[in-house]
């Protein structure tokens, strides 16, 4: 048991085999976190492109550094599958170790099920462009999200290498033509359009987006076996990760409302009609490519997270032992853990997208909450706990910039 939770010794399985480099760990958090500016629409249209702006630059320093800090500072001392379970058992044991993974776990669930209905609103804004959404009948729509959620298992079930490499490319795939749709705009801009207020301004709703849109920086520790070095590897793809996502959410929502200022319209794949409009059938083609490989990141990201944190805590006695079984050579991978996400998540696609991102978003703040009360506590009562990056604040100002994504929790 890790209840001292530091240091336990890497299992032989993770030795030498811990294949997660930061290009590739940076991948797969900027899924975990974003997978690009698709699915941000609403932000423009609940709060207007200026407010919208000016919350992006703010919220990160209030909810996304000090959790990527965080996550730095405890991902490092406790590179283990499981990752933030190990911090709240090393903190405050066992029991809320375990209630702390229920919430992560149906967290993850949530989460992941956002993707397959992202990923049918993307086919149905590409296929029927000028129609509502309600031209996709329920039928095909269904079996569009079974089939997308099926194939990204399959590569879930490969290895967490394959989701590495499948998320690096993904990557470039997605924002490719997110450079060139901003570099359209940039002449085309009328800056009066960023004044323009929501026809229906909602605050509620601009909190869950943008909180779902800057959430999940501490999921890179549940892998934590599977990364090479991780002392060095975990900050440096927090670094990287944290530019290649708040970067292009600001310069997607000026770029576009500078050119569309029909901010009412803003829905789900709205951006693959404004790439159409201004750059061509050709741009609204990558646009649509891009969109579908940030589900499918972002899918797989979510997906990886949520089943090596079972896997993690089956290692650890916190659940049976099926939950951290490997069939190697083949499938050297948590199949029971993956499998039951990609189960949990087809019982729920039925579910409207705000209500499974409020359900996601409520639960993520529990988890959160106990992480951070891990991290603070930890520091009292494990000072000497080795600490291969450590957040350069003594304890007052550490608990002082922690509140900030405690108030908003």
């Amino acid at each position: 048991s890790a209840a001292g939770g530091e240091g336990r010794a890497a299992s032989p399985r993770d030795k030498g085999k811990a294949s997660l480099g930061v290009m590739a760990l940076a991948g797969i958090l900027f899924f975990q976190v974003s997978g690009g500016p698709f699915g941000t629409e609403g932000l423009a249209r609940d709060g207007g492109a200026l407010y919208s702006v000016i919350g992006l630059i703010i919220l990160p320093f209030l909810w996304s550094y000090p959790v990527g800090l965080m996550s730095a500072e405890l991902g490092t001392a406790f590179p283990r599958d499981g990752g933030y379970v190990h911090w709240v058992e090393a903190a405050f044991g066992r029991t809320w170790a375990f209630q702390t993974g229920w919430w992560a776990w149906c967290s993850g669930i949530f989460d992941t099920a956002l993707y397959p209905v992202l990923f049918a609103s993307f086919v149905q804004a590409t296929l029927w462009p000028g129609d509502p959404p309600e031209s996709f009948s329920p039928a095909l729509r269904a079996l569009t999200m079974l089939v997308f959620s099926a194939v990204m298992t399959t590569i879930n079930l490969l290895g967490v290498e394959m989701v590495g490499i499948a998320n690096q490319i993904f990557g470039v795939v997605v924002l490719g033509p997110v450079a060139i749709l901003i570099a359209i705009c940039i002449p085309r801009i009328k800056p009066s359009n960023w004044l323009r207020p929501p026809p229906k301004f909602n605050p509620v709703g601009w909190v869950n987006v943008a909180m779902w849109n800057l959430s999940g920086w501490d999921g890179a520790s549940t892998i934590g076996e599977e990364i090479h070095e991780p002392g060095k590897t975990i900050p440096a793809a927090l670094g990287s990760a944290t530019l290649l996502v708040t970067v292009p959410y600001i310069l997607t929502i000026l770029a576009a409302t500078g050119v569309d200022p029909d901010i009412g319209t803003y829905h789900n794949g709205r951006f693959n009609a404004i790439a159409e409009a201004q750059g061509g059938q050709i741009l609204g083609g990558l646009f649509a490519l891009a969109s579908v490989s940030s589900a499918m990141g972002m899918y797989l990201s979510d997906q990886t997270t949520t089943s090596y944190l079972v896997s993690g805590m089956s290692e650890d006695g916190l659940l049976p032992a099926l939950f951290s079984r490997r069939f190697p050579p083949y499938l050297d991978t948590p199949v029971v853990p993956i499998l039951l996400v990609f189960a949990c998540v087809t019982a729920i696609l039925h579910m409207p997208f705000t209500d499974i991102l409020q359900c996601e978003n409520f639960l993520y703040s529990l988890q959160l909450m106990m992480e951070i009360g891990a991290l603070i506590k930890l520091r009292y009562s494990k000072p000497d706990l080795p600490r291969p990056f450590k957040i350069p604040l003594t304890n007052a100002p550490l608990i002082g910039i922690m509140m900030m994504p405690v108030t908003l929790c």
